[in-house]
C-alpha cells in the first residue's frame, strides 16, 4: 500500500469519525445501520463527499439531511396502443439484503451541486436503465417533502424533487425490464400495464 492510499484511508476514516459523533452528538443513533433496509454511515459519508447530500440544520435545530433529486415517471406505448409504466422492483445489496421501495416514480437521481434538474435526470435514465439516444422528457413540477427515511434511520430527509415524464421510443423499450449494476447492489425494474 502507498503512502496516498494510506493518507486516504486515513483522511476517510477521519471523516467517518467525525460524521458518527456529529450524529450521535444529536441523538440519532447509527449501530442499526447496514442491515435491513437501512444504508451504511459510509454510504452516507460518499454521498456527502459527492455532493448529492448536505447536512443542515432544520427550522427546530434538528439535522437534516437535504437532497434535491429527479425524479420521473417512465413510460412506453407500444405499436398496438398499450401503455406500459416502469417500477422500480427491488434492491438486492451484495451482502443478500433485498430492499423494496415504492417512490411514485420509477428513476430518481440525486443532483450533484449546480447540476441543472434535466440533465440530472437525463443522466440519471442512461446511468440506471442504460437508455441510449434522444431523451425526451418534461418536467412536470417540483414538491418538497420532509420524509423519515429507512436509508437512514433516526436521520429526517428533506427531499426537494424535481418531477418528469418521460416517454421512451421502440428501440429504447426492453420488455424484460432493466438492471442497474452497481458495486454494492443491482436495482431491478420492470414494467406494468397501464389501463
Amino acid at each position: 500500500m502507498g503512502i496516498n492510499s494510506e493518507k486516504f484511508e486515513e483522511t476517510n476514516e477521519f471523516a467517518l469519525n467525525a460524521l458518527r459523533q456529529r450524529l450521535e452528538r444529536v441523538g440519532i443513533d447509527v449501530s442499526s445501520w447496514g442491515r435491513g433496509q437501512a444504508k451504511t454511515l459510509e454510504h452516507l459519508q460518499k454521498e456527502i463527499d459527492s455532493g448529492e447530500t448536505v447536512l443542515t440544520v432544520g427550522k427546530e435545530n434538528e439535522l437534516l439531511r437535504k437532497v434535491v433529486v429527479g425524479g420521473a415517471d417512465v413510460c412506453y406505448v407500444s405499436p398496438e396502443g398499450k401503455r406500459y409504466r416502469l417500477k422500480e422492483e427491488k434492491q438486492v445489496f451484495k451482502d443478500g439484503r433485498e430492499r423494496r421501495r415504492d417512490l411514485g416514480q420509477a428513476v430518481f437521481e440525486k443532483m450533484k451541486p449546480d447540476e441543472d434538474p434535466k440533465e440530472a435526470m437525463t443522466r440519471g435514465i442512461r446511468e440506471e436503465l442504460g437508455v441510449e439516444g434522444e431523451i425526451i422528457l418534461t418536467e412536470v413540477g417540483t414538491v418538497e417533502q420532509l420524509l423519515s427515511s429507512p436509508s437512514y434511520p433516526g436521520l429526517q430527509s428533506q427531499y426537494i424533487r424535481h418531477k418528469f415524464e418521460i416517454l421512451l421510443k421502440d428501440e429504447q423499450f426492453k420488455p424484460e425490464g432493466y438492471v442497474e449494476e452497481q458495486s454494492d447492489k443491482s436495482t431491478y425494474f420492470v414494467w406494468e400495464e397501464v389501463q
